[in-house]
């Protein structure tokens, strides 16, 4: 397209001097953000990099990656932020998966015979290709539910439609300053730096790896959570300091426990919910929080349909396709939807999810979605996370048992089956209540119900 530039030389013509990233190393305004880009796209350059090449950067959310990602959009390389929590040992496997020919290291390893890149400053700038909305950008890992994580492949298209359906809901301008709690090496966080660059807002670098100590040395107006960390921010001493200066936050994970809501009430912050996927460049749908389930309306630049149940999207900010070893697989059927493997159905124009078709299980011949019982169980006042497993049962087959957790005294089975009665049938209804194990040890952002079930152990078994 005629006249598309990065979102650096974007900012630098309509923002100039307001301030694109605020981190540990300070403040770059847009103009400044587009002088390092061109600086760093003419580093790579020498080093070699080129039109096409695949580029890794291995660390956590940083200065350095955001101008990897911007640098790598001039040239027309593609960025693959990878998370520094994987052993080397998988690193290298995931290297030769994305055909990595360099990479970028926080602690200047080298993998793969791959020699960590320099970064040096000093550089006459760069202004790099002519840039197309079709052209590849980027690979990011998906969660890898299968087993193994794919490389989802994205257009420069698919990461600027994001951004500007994102802005529909949630309106940014210079001024607003959006946490970016989430690390790039996941959808949510790459897609954070596209909207907040696209609209003139600063992106807030973490300076530490815990959220509430960034919180208590910056202040933020927007803020991207779970409902994990939404409770930690709810229960800490200085909560309603914290919470002063934001003007919203945007909640993901699912359901959102009424006991975190109720309280999040008494502080004057909207609150969004979403449904999004790595394979369609993060958000899909966007609406107020709720403990329904309810995930909001369609945003711009996405179609989603119910076919049989399970949820398919297409649309302008869907993926290329899954990267392989110098292939790229397009499971895409012959109108270009996606299956997305969930399950789904609308409640007039708001999207409610089900939960994932591989984690439904069958009891005594009912099909039983442990994310709707979830989901019913997180309406209790206190119940603050709720996961159901399926547990073996000579007569049944399987049966669902919950692992719930609160800052209060937890219900007991007779309360909980006469809560749950109006909402779930009787088979749905949990046939046991565990409390949280302590030896659980979450990592990421979201709770891993084969590690849950490991902790738990004999606990988890029917008497």
């Amino acid at each position: 397209m005629a006249g598309l530039v990065c979102l650096a030389r974007q900012g630098a013509e309509k923002f100039a001097d307001a301030i694109a990233i605020e981190g540990p190393q300070g403040s770059l305004s847009f103009s400044q953000l587009d002088s390092r880009v061109g600086e760093l796209t003419t580093r790579l350059i020498r080093q070699g990099v080129e039109q096409g090449s695949h580029l890794a950067a291995v660390g956590p959310t940083s200065l350095e990656l955001v101008l990897l990602q911007l640098a790598c959009i001039r040239l027309g390389a593609v960025f693959a932020p990878l998370s520094p929590r994987f052993p080397d040992s998988q690193l290298m496997q995931l290297l030769n998966q994305i055909d990595a020919r360099f990479l970028w290291h926080h602690q200047g390893v080298s993998l793969g015979g791959l020699t960590s890149l320099s970064l040096e400053e000093g550089l006459p700038p760069n202004d790099g290709n002519p840039l197309s909305r079709s052209q590849p950008v980027s690979l990011i890992l998906t969660s890898g539910s299968s087993g193994h994580p794919k490389a989802a492949m994205h257009s420069l298209g698919n990461h600027l439609a994001s951004a500007a359906g994102s802005l529909a809901q949630i309106p940014l301008a210079p001024g607003d300053r959006w946490l970016a709690s989430l690390p790039m090496f996941h959808i949510g966080g790459l897609a954070l730096m596209f909207r907040c660059l696209d609209a003139g807002a600063t992106l807030v670098l973490p300076r530490h790896k815990e959220l509430l100590h960034n919180l208590r040395e910056t202040r933020v107006s927007h803020l991207s959570l779970v409902a994990t960390q939404l409770g930690w921010l709810l229960d800490a001493k200085d909560s309603a300091a914290l919470m002063a200066p934001l003007k919203l936050v945007l909640l993901g994970g699912g359901p959102i426990p009424q006991a975190l809501l109720t309280r999040l009430s008494h502080h004057p912050i909207r609150a969004l919910t979403s449904y999004g996927m790595t394979e369609m460049a993060s958000q899909i749908t966007t609406g107020p929080a709720n403990d329904q389930g309810l995930s909001g309306t369609l945003l711009p630049g996405r179609e989603l349909r119910i076919h049989q149940g399970i949820i398919e999207v297409r649309g302008e900010t869907r993926f290329l396709g899954y990267y392989q070893e110098g292939s790229l697989n397009q499971p895409f059927d012959d109108q270009g939807w996606f299956h997305t493997k969930d399950r789904g159905e609308w409640h007039g124009e708001s999207l409610k999810v089900l939960g994932r078709a591989d984690n439904m299980f069958i009891s005594g011949g009912e099909n039983v979605q442990p994310e709707e019982i979830e989901a019913a169980l997180k309406q209790h006042p206190q119940i603050d996370d709720a996961v159901v497993l399926p547990v073996p049962d000579d007569t049944f087959g399987l049966l669902p048992v919950a692992v719930i957790r609160g800052n209060a005294q937890l219900p007991d089975q007779e309360e909980m089956d006469r809560f749950l009665a109006p909402k779930l049938a009787r088979f749905k209804r949990p046939r046991r209540y565990l409390t949280w194990p302590k030896e659980y040890v979450q990592q990421g952002l979201k709770v891993s119900r084969q590690g849950l079930s490991a902790a738990l152990g004999e606990r988890l078994k029917l008497d």
